[in-house]
């Protein structure tokens, strides 16, 4: 807001234009037609657009900071996702258990709130959540089970190395490293097995 005041008054021609509500102060353009100055409404849009600008990129370095995290903390990468696609409504549109688990995982990961754009989208999550369990109560926490749930290629090896390890042939050794690589796989992905 200082910087647009800032080029209002020593970037641009300034003129007073009298009208029903009084003597205006105008902006004049490059090519000299006036410009109305922005309503308080059209300032608050963009302070809600850099708001949201800045949350979203500041997750998103925090999700990127680890090659692990985004399958790791899932339910917070759903919520940058959608805080991509449709704004600060994604609060109200991601699944009420899904964004209880995403504000714990962000409170889990980060320390240092100094971050402005971290701080801003904990509040809002905060504030989503306490009205909506307010509103529509607790919630079933299907979706966020749905999230928590290993994903699909890494369920068949779960399973292929159980039965491995339940057929009489296997040896013991054989059945815990098969399982230790199937679960392996849900942490690392970059190790090669299951």
């Amino acid at each position: 807001m200082l910087k647009t005041a800032f080029d209002a008054v020593f970037r641009q021609d300034v003129a007073l234009r009298r009208g029903p509500g009084g003597v205006r102060v105008v902006l004049k353009g490059r090519d000299g037609a006036l410009e109305a100055p922005p309503t308080p409404e059209d300032l608050e849009r963009r302070r809600r657009e850099d708001e949201l600008l800045q949350a979203r990129e500041e997750l998103t370095r925090l999700l990127d900071e680890e090659h692990t995290s985004r399958a790791t903390m899932r339910h917070l990468a759903v919520v940058e996702h959608t805080l991509g696609r449709v704004g600060w409504q994604a609060l109200e549109r991601v699944p009420l258990d899904v964004l209880q688990r995403a504000l714990q995982q962000l409170e889990e990961r980060v320390s240092n709130w100094s971050a402005r754009g971290l701080a801003c989208l904990r509040s809002r999550m905060a504030v989503a959540v306490a009205e909506r369990l307010r509103r529509e109560g607790q919630p079933s926490g299907d979706a966020a089970a749905a999230l928590d749930s290993p994903p699909q290629a890494a369920r068949k090896a779960i399973d292929e190395a159980r039965v491995r390890a339940a057929a009489p042939e296997a040896g013991g050794d054989d059945a815990e490293q098969a399982l230790r690589a199937a679960y392996g796989s849900l942490i690392d992905p970059s190790r090669p097995g299951a």
